[in-house]
């Protein structure tokens, strides 16, 4: 379930307040693109298939591109928030679902003999945190986008102690230094757990533009600014992933504008409350259909049928498995994880209002933060 309260009526007459199920759809959306992607790929190794013109196709990073334009859009509804509070909301929001999801792939992994023990090995990469290294992925969770995620979160936590403003302009300085970077050097490598390589990599656009449409629908044009050079920046090193990628985002911006403008409309629509609860369950989805898909394959699934009945059975199962753990890591945040992170964070804010004497007493209600 997501709700906002940091938007209100801006500019371009969009008002926010409240569960906004369009983005949950766009959200399951993404998350069943990166399914189908695993689900026609990761088959095609066991049965010797070239694969390469659906690969092509880039089903699985639009989808992973998708999740990263709504996440920009919805961190920037929650600038106003303490700092303290969102990031422990970030936090428990996070690593709770990812650590049980690589605990369990790793250990059925490891028990099929889905990989030489020589080669399990710790990196820095698993802490989620952009500290450098390379990204180790034997267990089978794509937690290479949460890098990027965290890396995000980091920059906004840090903006949002100089209020709106400071985020606006450092939309704008963000999407400037990217610019700059791609001028004169080389565009990284995505998949890098380096805090230099994600803040100047064109990927991070994507955040940067979800913000950026979030701040017009609060009222705010200054990030237009940051939109624009975004724009601009389209039609510079062709061949690289900087040309499509600002191009990309155009599209994902007008169907989150379409999403929310259309809100109660979507909202009325009863037969679509399966898809928005997909929405609640993507994470748990995008987290865990990999490892199920890798552990049917394990067990031999392409000694028994051909290879398009596998893609189904991987579909179906890794979809499945997908959604119940998405659903029970959805109710372990909105019952416990978050209201612990609530708990923790209303203790700072009457510490720091004792200490100092000055402040907001910590009986004033905050704004809730979205299960993003």
């Amino acid at each position: 379930m997501l709700k906002l309260t940091g938007y209100g009526s801006g500019g371009w007459g969009v008002g926010m307040s409240g569960r906004l199920d369009g983005i949950q759809i766009l959200r399951f959306v993404a998350a069943a693109m990166v399914l189908i992607q695993h689900a026609v790929f990761l088959p095609s190794l066991h049965y010797q298939i070239d694969v390469m013109p659906f690969r092509k196709l880039g089903i699985g990073t639009a989808g992973v591109y998708i999740f990263f334009v709504i996440s920009g859009y919805v961190m920037a509804g929650l600038i106003d928030q303490r700092p303290l509070r969102f990031a422990l909301h970030r936090i428990v929001r996070i690593y709770p679902p990812y650590i049980v999801a690589i605990a369990l792939s790793a250990s059925l992994v490891i028990l099929l003999d889905g990989v030489a023990f020589e080669k399990v090995r710790w990196v820095w990469s698993y802490t989620l945190l952009p500290l450098g290294g390379p990204i180790d992925s034997w267990a089978y969770v794509p937690f290479w986008t949460l890098i990027y995620e965290i890396t995000f979160y980091a920059v906004t936590f840090g903006l949002m102690f100089g209020g709106q403003r400071c985020f606006d302009i450092g939309l704008v300085v963000w999407a400037l230094l990217i610019v700059i970077t791609a001028y004169f050097l080389p565009t990284p490598r995505p998949l890098t757990a380096n805090v230099l390589a994600i803040l100047t990599n064109p990927v991070s656009l994507l955040f940067i533009a979800g913000a950026a449409l979030g701040r017009l629908h609060a009222g705010n044009s200054w990030p237009i600014v940051a939109t624009g050079l975004i724009t601009w920046t389209a039609y510079w090193r062709a061949g690289t992933p900087y040309q499509s990628i600002p191009i990309f985002s155009i599209g994902v911006l007008a169907a989150i504008h379409l999403a929310v403008r259309g809100n109660e409309f979507i909202a009325r629509q009863t037969w679509l409350k399966p898809v928005v609860r997909g929405g609640d369950y993507s994470y748990g989805l995008y987290l865990m259909h990999m490892p199920v898909i890798s552990v049917v394959l394990l067990l031999g699934l392409a000694k028994i049928v051909n290879y398009w009945f596998a893609v189904a059975i991987c579909i179906v199962i890794g979809g499945a498995a997908g959604i119940l753990f998405g659903f029970a890591d959805f109710q372990f945040y909105q019952r416990i994880a978050r209201r612990s992170a609530d708990r923790i964070a209303s203790l700072g804010i009457a510490s720091s209002a004792s200490d100092t004497q000055i402040g907001v007493p910590a009986e004033v209600p905050m704004k809730a933060a979205p299960p993003a």
